[in-house]
């Protein structure tokens, strides 16, 4: 089994294959479509010319998640005699004797409670090669800066401070804009996946493209007195604090589990977000589990950036230079914040094809917050949620802490690394950062300041203790926030790779992006009903039958 694994994620290693230019002039609707004879050939119309992309051996082009899949997943299949297509509805992968097992790393101890667990096909992506990454869009158009930020040139850093992370400051060129940018495909509004059929809506991208209004904070309608439910109430505002929303059981409430991964994204971590999001991890609702990457722009490579979002990971701002030190950013000014903020999300969208408005998340370096001025920059740059606030007890106990809206100045102990914002800012979200408890009982603020862990069945054990602290209790979602960095010792990736195979087989479990969980605070959907909750939807799966 371990060497059938294997021998899939060195399937699903390769970052590019060529693309071929068509001599034929085409009409851009945004997608990739199957060609007209060969399964394994996909095509798409960028800035008027025709492409050809190439699926690595052995797997066919899947309208339906616009990436190549397994033969029997992909939903075109052709009549060997002729040109004429036949597209069949992708079925989700059930149970069967041909899903990848690690037997080694403790995929079927039956460590929490007896449950099905649910298998399918994750989907791997390739960048086509011969397609200039600066072409996927020009965010000219949509961006517009409420600031004059002195010296800031949109998708470069502003100024470093001497002996920043990474040596020597490295001259940078404003990023070339094309005549007529080509523009990436679509992902539909409200976290949801598109229709499903020969359209070719991609329902890969867990992070919506959606554009959010706002208006400006001074004019914006701010609640008086303590929170409660007589002024704050979902889907705009949540009160701080550790109650399920609605009064929901602990028993009826999904599970959420976020995995998520701080700074640069470089060809040293590749290989580690292909093997935790492979083929075989579902949801219990047959979509591929999701994750998130705060991405900063010293160090990242850009042309690896789209192939994870076009995977199902979300991609958010975790500002442009990751400055040192850390005290830099409790006292940056806004203008400085706003440039990083903002200045990340024009590099994403301009460098590495992200959609601008699918960009919804925020975490400051060091979690080292800065006051109003990074509140106010957040808020500016139109984001749906932070999240870097600190909380949680010192030692172990007491129930975790759900996400909630910064309509009120959050009380100190949910903001417990300051300096912390003290104006209101209507409808942000925080999702905070909990507080983890080593195998030594000392707290760290993620999971990989804890104390060292000696080997992999440590670091195991280490992952389900804080688990079930969520679990066991109020089931707030459960953030896995990690550095990437993290994975250089090499029992960690081996720890978590088995940490999710054993949450999937836990049937009220799902791994999801932090903008899906801000979709269930907005509405609260109770676990008999989450299969069909549209924000967790994917293409290809019965349950996109019945979305609502």
């Amino acid at each position: 089994m371990l060497t059938r694994l294997f021998g899939l994620i060195v399937v699903f290693m390769p970052l590019a294959f060529p693309a071929t230019r068509l001599d034929v002039k085409c009409g851009e609707n945004g997608v990739f479509s199957c060609h007209h004879s060969d399964p394994t050939i996909f095509t798409r119309c960028l800035e008027g010319q025709l492409y050809e992309f190439y699926c690595p051996d052995g797997l066919h082009f899947n309208t339906q998640t616009q990436t190549c899949d397994w033969p029997e997943a992909a939903d075109c299949t052709y009549n060997m005699g002729g040109d004429n297509m036949v597209q069949q509805a992708a079925k989700p992968s059930g149970n069967g004797d041909d899903d990848v097992v690690d037997d080694n790393m403790g995929g079927g101890e039956d460590w929490m409670n007896e449950n099905t667990m649910q298998k399918s096909t994750d989907l791997p992506w390739w960048r086509p090669a011969g397609v200039d990454p600066k072409s996927w869009e020009d965010v000219d158009g949509i961006w517009e800066s409420p600031i004059e930020v002195k010296g800031f040139v949109p998708g470069q850093p502003p100024r470093k401070s001497p002996g920043g992370e990474g040596g020597e400051d490295k001259p940078k060129s404003k990023p070339s804009k094309p005549s007529k940018p080509a523009q990436p495909p679509p992902a539909s509004s409200s976290g949801s996946s598109g229709s499903s059929g020969s359209s070719g809506s991609s329902g890969v991208v867990s992070a919506s493209a959606e554009k959010i209004w706002r208006p400006d904070l001074a004019s914006a309608s701010k609640p008086d007195g303590p929170c409660g439910d007589h002024n704050c109430q979902l889907p705009a505002c949540y009160c701080a604090g550790s109650t399920i929303p609605n009064g929901m059981p602990p028993k009826d409430t999904p599970q959420m589990v976020m995995l998520t991964f701080d700074d640069e994204v470089s060809a040293a971590y590749y290989g580690y977000f292909q093997r935790l999001f492979r083929p075989g991890r579902y949801n219990p609702n047959g979509c591929p589990v999701r994750g998130g990457l705060f991405v900063s722009g010293d160090g990242t490579d850009y042309d690896l950036v789209y192939p994870l979002y076009a995977m199902g990971v979300e991609i958010a701002s975790h500002t442009m230079t990751h400055r040192f030190p850390h005290t830099w950013w409790a006292t940056a000014s806004y203008d400085e914040f706003y440039a990083e903020i903002e200045g990340m999300k024009r590099a994403l969208a301009e460098n590495s094809g992200v959609p601008y408005d699918a960009i919804h998340g925020f975490r400051v370096p060091f979690l080292q917050l800065g006051s109003d001025n990074m509140y106010k920059a957040i808020y500016d740059s139109k984001l749906v949620y932070d999240t870097s606030m600190f909380t949680g007890s010192v030692w172990e106990g007491g129930e975790p802490v759900w996400p909630f809206t910064l309509d009120f100045v959050p009380q100190e102990q949910y903001c417990q690394h300051g300096p912390c914002p003290k104006n209101q800012y209507p409808g942000l979200w925080e999702i905070p950062v909990q507080r983890w408890y080593g195998v030594d009982g000392h707290s760290c603020a993620m999971a990989d300041g804890c104390t060292s862990t000696g080997d992999a069945d440590e670091m195991l054990e280490f992952l389900r203790t804080n688990f079930k602290r969520y679990y066991n209790t109020n089931r707030a979602p459960f953030g896995i926030f990690v550095h990437a960095r993290w994975f250089h010792t090499e029992h960690h990736i081996d720890a978590l790779d088995a940490f999710i195979d054993e949450l999937m087989s836990l049937n009220d479990v799902y791994i999801v992006t932090p903008k899906q969980v801000i979709e269930w605070m907005k509405k609260p959907t109770p676990l008999s009903e989450a299969q069909y909750f549209r924000p967790w939807s994917c293409e290809g799966s019965i349950q996109d039958q019945h979305r609502r």
